[in-house]
């Protein structure tokens, strides 16, 4: 570790991501504005016995998604953002290893960042950076804590979502509140397009926080746990729909929504069960081009849905 350069006078951070495609637009605004990424730090891709707790990444090497991400590419990934300006990538395993935290220690950051990490990250992490950890999270904290706010924004019918800039504590998205933005959700939006929209909104206000809390001035809001809500990843039930019970704008924005991760929607009419992949239109009149070979007409509590 003797070739780390601690002389910068621009805050240092460590960065956590992953594969995909939420992470890239914060590690590219915390470049832009004049941070100094010390290092990027993804989880391991494979676990087995006698791995060990980190290993540094070469430019050989090809870094996989680990998470269900949409049009991900490596030529946009984190790693080759890292690469391409000499920041050391690193792969860990076990984030309470001691091998593990010291050579996080050593990087002495400022602020360690993260933005899509699918590991726990321990109290020994944590008090390292000598300024604490910001997370980008995309809802509305602390409505939607938990590891896939955008399914259930969907799931719930939501006409607006944002993003979160928050302190991170041991708790799971409970941290004090830095920064935070709404965006309205329109009809019809993809998960991959509202992920990219949170994605960079959120790499915007990173940055932004990141250089409030070096300079002393960052406003802090504590979380109101009255309002707050965890949810957890979505099991198969959660992609279930009995469209008698759901208005028919909601069914339409859950299928455009979710059903383009690779995961059919599975509507429930009458006896019958529907896996659909796709919504083309929803009406609260009725539809004047019904069901046909091609497409379902699907009626709901106020409305039908054209599936298929």
């Amino acid at each position: 570790m003797s070739n780390i350069d601690l002389s910068s006078p621009a805050p240092r951070a460590l960065f956590l991501g992953m594969a995909g495609n939420f992470s890239p637009p914060s590690l590219l605004a915390l470049l832009d504005s004049g941070v100094e990424v010390c290092a990027v730090v993804l989880p391991a891709r494979d676990h087995h016995a006698g791995q060990p707790p980190l290993r540094l990444m070469e430019k050989s090497a090809q870094a996989r998604p680990m998470l269900p991400v949409l049009q991900s590419s490596l030529h946009n990934s984190i790693v080759t953002i890292a690469w391409k300006r000499d920041i050391p990538v690193w792969e860990v395993a076990r984030m309470s290893d001691p091998e593990t935290i010291s050579l996080f220690s050593q990087y002495r950051p400022d602020v360690l960042c993260v933005a899509c990490f699918s590991l726990y990250i321990p109290r020994a992490i944590l008090t390292i950076p000598r300024l604490g950890c910001l997370n980008v999270h995309p809802s509305l904290l602390p409505a939607n804590r938990g590891p896939d706010p955008l399914f259930w924004t969907f799931h719930d019918g939501h006409r607006e979502t944002g993003v979160t800039i928050h302190m991170m504590d041991e708790g799971l998205d409970t941290g004090p509140i830095v920064a935070q933005e709404k965006i309205t959700i329109p009809d019809g939006i993809t998960y991959a397009q509202l992920e990219a929209e949170c994605a960079a909104l959120g790499g915007k206000l990173l940055a932004q926080s990141l250089w409030q809390l070096y300079h002393g001035a960052a406003a802090l809001t504590s979380q109101n746990e009255s309002k707050s809500s965890y949810l957890p990843m979505p099991a198969d039930k959660d992609y279930v729909v009995v469209a008698a019970e759901w208005e028919a704008r909601r069914v339409y924005n859950f299928i455009r929504g979710v059903a383009s991760r690779g995961m059919p929607v599975t509507l429930i009419t009458g006896e019958k069960s529907i896996q659909v992949m796709n919504a083309i239109s929803y009406s609260l009149n009725d539809v004047e081009s019904g069901a046909n070979d091609e497409f379902i007409k699907v009626q709901c509590i106020d409305g039908w849905v054209l599936v298929k």
